[in-house]
């Protein structure tokens, strides 16, 4: 409203274009599948999922894909555990789902042994009249922090040490950068 005489003035700008896309992360094909069939379990994601039995209360793994098992330790006949960085993150969704029947989308961060530290997203899906929740993972393995300065460290050295490179050469700066070859004409 401008306030003088009760008008709704329009914005003056546009709305950007909006573009029809293709989802190509994992949560969001799961979720599109899960939508064409009709709430149902989703196939084609079975290495990057688990079926949760009872997801408001025990909490029990019915099914685990080979990738999530391998990579998280996570086995089917086990119950999730609140007290681990994945059961805890698993059974907040699965938490969430039992209060609100409807897709949730999640992302975290981990820390694995050692040096890495790992990016989670995922999907979770109710499924069966809601007595169960498939949960379709994707992750990414970083190094932390104190990994990647001592990584930089090595390197700087090693490269330090060839004798094709000068001693200020930082490898890390912005100014490295390898020059473009023009193509033949």
């Amino acid at each position: 409203m401008d306030g003088r005489d009760g008008r709704v003035v329009e914005s003056a700008f546009d709305l950007p274009p909006q573009f029809p896309a293709v989802e190509r992360r994992r949560a969001g094909m799961a979720e599109g599948d899960w939508r064409r069939a009709g709430r149902a379990l989703v196939s084609g994601f079975e290495n990057h999922s688990v079926i949760v039995d009872d997801p408001g209360g025990a909490a029990r793994l019915r099914q685990v894909g080979q990738a999530v098992s391998d990579t998280f330790g996570l086995f089917a006949d086990m119950m999730l555990s609140r007290h681990d960085a994945i059961g805890a993150e698993l059974c907040a969704a699965c938490d969430l789902i039992a209060l609100r029947s409807e897709p949730l989308h999640f992302e975290a961060s981990l820390m694995a042994p050692g040096l890495a530290c790992i990016l989670l997203r995922g999907v979770a899906l109710p499924i069966e009249d809601d007595t169960a929740v498939q949960i379709v993972l994707s992750w990414r393995e970083v190094l932390n922090r104190a990994a990647t300065a001592r990584l930089r460290r090595d390197l700087t050295m090693a490269l330090r040490v060839s004798p094709r490179i000068s001693s200020g050469f930082d490898p890390f700066s912005s100014n490295f950068a390898p020059k473009s070859r023009k193509p033949p004409a």
